[in-house]
């Protein structure tokens, strides 16, 4: 739980104050393990012409993006879990007062080598009564320095005034790299704690349907394992680099006919080539989360890649078992926007490409100014264009066969199944040359027939409740429908129903109005409406609500009858939705 009792933002003038504190001006990367939203790291300097690379933990996550948008890298939310300290030169602290002292001895024993500068309650070291504070004291006099301010919280500048008296504490911690470098510093390396029988041990089949724990742990256990083998390997380059330098340069560096290899053997070196090969790592194993079949094999592709845009934050945070979980469980919370999402592609696929896909409605009037109409699938059959094959092809394209996939997802979702028995993707995979001779084939949601010529692919539903399902999702959604808590007569739910049967009429009507040369409109509305700018979109729009409203007239529909007089004939949003058992992406 969030203590905003104990947030405290840094005020500018202690916050520049804090930044000068550190000796070591030569900053390679900071870490903040209490961010907030980025008071203390404003001030941060420029490291030749760039502002010094800082990364944040934060317990607050709605700060995350505050951060973000400042330049922070946020990798973590819980500083006590955290783990990754090796990589700082530097660490710039103001913990919550109450914890202050486990905070600054967390920094001190993740930190490699490098300085530690923290903002604490003057009150922990003052009265240090228990083993926490007293430990930090001893550091401080061995290792540091504090100097005692008042009144720093209680200026104009801070946002939460305070008249506590702090303690700005400097720490020093000096790695023992420099003196063991020529040692055998890798036998007191911590060995790896896995070895290949335990991360193989309890592996789970591909075929699992989310997330099994053992995956999860498996692949933290592999990844420390593997940190561990990059920084052996970057403290053996360091030596191998210092034994070079010892034993001299060649003649041919000598006499200018050589290049001079590096022979660079510095704490900072050693501290880039960790982060570098600790990022390329993290990279590697987040990657392998976000791809591995258990999380995206219910995901149609442009839902995959709406996740994957989020990746360059996914993968700043640290590679952990909680915050796997943490990233597993934001998916499960957005289960229904995933859901609805996923369905409204397709359903924009299939209307975006041919006219005769869709048929209209009348939206629901959700006030006098604005009132737009609805669009809903045809339960007969649809047509989506631009799958053209050569005679020589057996099978489709990557990207043909990536739409039917989307389609055997999104179906299979409407029906309440994991997965399709007999999707379009293999029906196309097995019976090609069957499609290509004008056979129609069947799959579990609908019979196809395909022309490789013009490359189009007709589809014939044969579950018509599913369109129908697909086609109440969206217009709810999209509020061409009435919203699930308001009744709507029955003339509105009529002409809903009757819509692919009031078609032909109504396209008759709009032909009326347009004037066209041949067989195309001067002034398309249909096409306005899908695709025009806005004033085009409202003509368009007024063209065919005039339309539709003559044909309601002559079959005496009226969309907007009252309540009072059909209170017999109302009905809500006949939609069941989808539960969130539907889609599984985590255990």
């Amino acid at each position: 739980m969030i203590d905003n009792h104990q947030y405290y933002p840094t005020p500018e003038a202690l916050s520049i104050k804090a930044w000068e504190t550190f000796k070591n001006r030569q900053f390679v990367r900071v870490l903040e393990p209490s961010a907030g939203e980025g008071h203390l790291l404003k001030p941060r300097p420029f490291n030749h012409w760039q502002k010094i690379p800082v990364d944040c933990i934060e317990i607050d996550i709605s700060r995350h993006p505050i951060l973000r948008s400042l330049g922070f890298s946020v990798v973590g939310m819980d500083f006590m879990q955290f783990k990754s300290g090796s990589l700082y030169s530097h660490v710039l602290m103001n913990p919550p007062f109450a914890d202050g002292a486990q905070h600054v001895l967390k920094a001190w024993e993740i930190l490699f080598d490098g300085e530690i500068v923290a903002i604490l309650n003057a009150e922990t070291l003052k009265n240090p009564f228990s083993k926490e504070r007293k430990h930090l004291l001893r550091l401080i006099e061995q290792f540091g320095e504090v100097e005692y301010l008042s009144a720093m919280f209680a200026g104009q500048a801070a946002e939460r005034k305070t008249d506590v008296e702090i303690a700005l504490v400097w720490l020093k911690k000096t790695s023992t790299f420099e003196e063991e470098l020529l040692g055998n510093i890798l036998d007191d390396l911590r060995r790896d704690q896995a070895s290949a029988e335990s991360l193989a041990g309890d592996s789970q089949p591909v075929h699992e349907l989310a997330l099994a724990n053992a995956f999860i742990d498996n692949a933290v256990l592999m990844f420390n394992a593997a940190v561990e083998a990059a920084r052996r390997s970057a403290f053996s380059e360091a030596r191998a680099m210092r034994y070079r330098k010892m034993l001299g340069q060649t003649l041919g560096e000598l006499n200018g006919d050589a290049a001079v290899k590096s022979t660079q053997s510095t704490l900072d070196w050693v501290k880039n080539q960790l982060y570098t090969d600790y990022s390329d790592l993290k990279d590697r194993a987040w990657s392998g989360i976000l791809r591995s079949t258990q999380v995206t094999s219910r995901l149609s592709s442009a839902a995959q890649k709406r996740l994957e845009s989020d990746f360059e934050t996914i993968k700043s945070l640290e590679f952990t078992v909680p915050n796997i979980y943490g990233f597993l469980q934001g998916i499960i919370d957005q289960q229904g926007d995933i859901q609805l999402s996923m369905v409204c592609d397709v359903f924009d696929l299939i209307t975006r490409y041919h006219s005769d896909n869709t048929v209209f409605y009348m939206g629901w009037k959700s006030n006098d100014k604005h009132r737009s109409l609805g669009m809903r699938i045809k339960t007969t059959r649809f047509v989506i264009p631009g799958h053209a094959t050569e005679s020589y092809q057996n099978d489709l394209s990557w990207e043909s066969q990536r739409m039917l996939a989307d389609f055997d997802k999104v179906f299979a979702m409407l029906d309440g199944k994991y997965e399709v028995a007999v999707g379009l993707e293999s029906v196309f995979r097995n019976h090609f040359h069957a499609l290509r001779t004008g056979q129609r084939i069947s799959g579990s949601y609908f019979d196809v027939r395909y022309y490789p010529g013009v490359g189009t692919i007709h589809f014939f539903p044969s579950n018509k409740t599913l369109i129908d399902r697909m086609n109440r999702l969206v217009g709810k959604h999209r509020r061409w429908l009435p919203p699930a808590e308001t009744k709507a007569g029955t003339g509105f739910w009529q002409q809903f129903d009757q819509a692919e049967k009031l078609d032909k009429a109504f396209r008759s009507e709009v032909s009326k109005h347009c004037k066209r040369d041949g067989r195309r409109y001067h002034f398309d509305p249909f096409w306005a409406f899908k695709y025009g700018g806005e004033s085009e979109r409202e003509l368009g729009n007024a063209m065919l609500t005039q339309a539709m409203s003559t044909v309601f007239a002559n079959h005496g529909i009226d969309p907007d009858s009252l309540l009072d007089s059909d209170q017999n004939g109302v009905r809500q949003l006949d939609w069941d939705g989808l539960t969130d058992s539907q889609l599984a992406l985590a255990s």
